[in-house]
């Protein structure tokens, strides 16, 4: 929805919305000043950034119509700054993303059951979020690291159980890792 100031507000699919309004606006202005450019900018917006662009952009790029295109430079997101200044990411992080299912004695909530899936997954999730403190405080007590330069984890899904009383068999924890450039993935 756009106000009759010039202000515009939105909801849905598209993430950094307030990124691609600053373009949208960038070369309006250019057009209105009747800039000539060498190349010509494209934009595309893609509703699917969760799913690494695997049905959009990633299958865009091998088609007939982008080589058409002929880029020759192209710019992610970025962040908005109400500054002057535009922020030049030019590392980005391996993102991984993956659940952890663990499995155990099912039974009645009534009863200390042995070997349950909360109790391993309460393990698993020490153990993430340990090295998440350790990642984090790596960055903290470190004034010459920058975000990117470290691994950044976050539990961001869980999921099991059916009621209450029940004791499941399986529980699952979803976490959202970006590993910096500089990692061996291997190890």
């Amino acid at each position: 929805h756009k106000e009759d100031n010039g202000d515009i507000y939105a909801r849905g699919s598209q993430d950094m919305k307030c990124v691609g309004i600053q373009y949208m606006e960038a070369i309006k202005k250019l057009k209105s000043e009747n800039k000539t450019l060498v190349r010509t900018i494209h934009l595309s917006y893609l509703p699917e950034e969760e799913l690494d662009g695997v049905y959009g952009m990633q299958k865009f790029v091998h088609m007939e119509e982008f080589q058409k295109l002929n880029v020759g430079y192209a710019l992610d997101e970025g962040y908005a700054n109400p500054t002057e200044k535009f922020s030049l990411f030019y590392g980005e992080r391996t993102v991984w993303r993956f659940f952890v299912r663990c499995s155990g004695q099912p039974g009645h909530g009534s009863q200390f059951l042995p070997n349950t899936a909360g109790e391993k997954l309460r393990k698993v999730i020490n153990s993430f979020l340990t090295f998440r403190a350790e990642e984090e405080n790596k960055l903290k007590e470190n004034p010459g690291l920058k975000l990117g330069d470290v691994t950044t984890l976050n539990l961001t899904l869980l999921q099991g159980g059916v009621q209450f009383n029940v004791v499941p068999a399986e529980l699952s924890v979803g976490f959202d890792v970006r590993v910096p450039i500089t990692e061996d993935l291997v190890e």
